[in-house]
């Protein structure tokens, strides 16, 4: 029978809040340099913004920008035109939907778990932080 490995004092955890991050990319610039020896280092990126990113150190926060128009999930229907109009003004008789404000939402890629992350020293929001205890 296989045996568990033995329980560890310290285990490595990283905590970013998705509702507080902006999408700086402000710790995927300080992984970058602090890992990898700055925008030149030996690991160099491929498209890093692209569909298909591909390099070790690749951007690691991704946005998704999530839209909608009309009675869709994300969008303001004509019901709701009169109260919610960006202007404040009474058009609630159009037969347009009035479009919804962009939404963007920021997905952090993987982590290192370096022991002093650079990341957590440059989050301009403090989205990302390690705890003590950690």
């Amino acid at each position: 029978m296989t045996s568990l490995p033995p329980r560890a004092r310290r285990k490595l955890g990283l905590v970013i809040d998705l509702d507080t991050c902006v999408g700086c990319h402000a710790c995927a610039v300080a992984c970058k340099e602090w890992n990898d020896g700055g925008a030149f280092g030996p690991l160099p990126d491929a498209d890093p913004y692209g569909a298909e990113p591909n390099g070790v150190w690749f951007n690691r926060v991704h946005s998704y920008e999530v839209a909608g128009m009309g009675n869709g999930e994300w969008g303001i229907g004509r019901s709701q035109a009169q109260s919610t109009a960006p202007c404040s003004s009474t058009i609630s008789d159009s037969p347009f939907p009035i479009p919804a404000s962009p939404q963007t939402v920021h997905f952090p890629r993987s982590c290192l778990h370096c022991e002093t992350p650079a990341c957590v020293t440059v989050c301009p929001t403090g989205a990302s932080y390690k705890r003590a205890e950690d």
